[in-house]
């Protein structure tokens, strides 16, 4: 295999990773706009521990997933049960003092970053990605996984049902904030050197990009959405220089046109409009 395929199969792996770990927040219908916090936590710990510490790069990665669980699950419960709105709002500033806290420490090489690390693997890859696949068949068949789908669909109506709503969503963003920090482990040991600008907005913007051009329905309609965004760059060098404006109109576009993702039902996570009836029919009703 060239070096040039091992590249593009590695960042597509990565960024699958990124995508399916943000789903599982996604699937509760809570979206996040600050998981690049826990992309870096988990690179920023896996880093330290091999470059520091001399720590096997898969042993690292295990501690940067519970690194990054903890980080969630606390940043969940303080959100987690409140609008949506002020989840958007929280979990951003999280992402923002993260990268600030990063850029200051001096440990880890503040805003000119840490190098050094290496080790990641085209198996350690794929591996860590079938992981996270065989997790989410198991949750998508599971009544755990119902819990998601209800919560998402009706939150309400799922309370009403007896479903402990704040445990399961705290749970489904520490499971989230665990996939997307190993996720920062592989990227940051491919890379080779991480700045806290790599964990900066635009790469929030293409994490949720990755889930909702795929949809939100299904976790491998986010996989697909990953490998997309991720092949689009490589072969259209273009995009290297309009990326964010680009995705940026890309995201509004199909927050218009199509809502629920190209993969996902009209109902689905979706927009539904109200239907319009024609008068006659409204005076034969009355």
């Amino acid at each position: 295999m060239s070096s040039f395929n091992e590249a593009v199969i590695l960042t597509v792996g990565i960024n699958v990773l990124l995508a399916l770990g943000y789903w599982i927040a996604v699937s509760t219908g809570k979206y996040s706009f600050g998981h690049t916090a826990f992309m870096a936590i988990g690179a920023y710990t896996a880093s330290i521990l091999t470059v520091n510490f001399s720590w096997p790069l898969p042993l690292a990665m295990v501690a940067a997933g519970v690194t990054a669980a903890v980080a969630g699950a606390l940043i969940g419960w303080m959100a987690l049960r409140l609008s949506l709105l002020y989840l958007a709002i929280i979990t951003f500033v999280f992402s923002q003092l993260v990268n600030l806290l990063i850029s200051q420490w001096d440990y880890v090489g503040g805003a000119s970053g840490m190098l050094g690390m290496t080790g990641t693997t085209v198996p350690l890859v794929l591996g860590c990605v079938l992981l996270a696949v065989g997790y989410l068949v198991l949750l998508s068949r599971s009544r755990l996984g119902l819990a998601h789908r209800a919560i998402r669909e009706d939150e309400r109506a799922a309370m009403a049902s007896g479903l402990r709503i704040t445990r399961i969503a705290v749970g489904a963003f520490a499971t989230s904030a665990a996939v997307t920090g190993v996720a920062g482990a592989l990227s940051a040991h491919q890379l080779m050197v991480i700045t806290p600008e790599l964990f900066g907005p635009h790469q929030a913007l293409l994490i949720i990009l990755y889930c909702v051009l795929g949809g939100v329905e299904y976790f491998w309609g986010a996989a697909i959405g990953a490998i997309a965004l991720s092949l689009l760059p490589i072969y259209f060098d273009w995009l290297n220089e309009w990326y964010e404006i680009v995705y940026g109109l890309l995201f509004v576009a199909l927050m218009i046109v199509r809502p629920q993702g190209l993969i996902g039902r009209g109902g689905a996570g979706g927009v539904r409009l109200p239907r319009l009836v024609p008068r006659r029919e409204r005076e034969s009703v009355g």
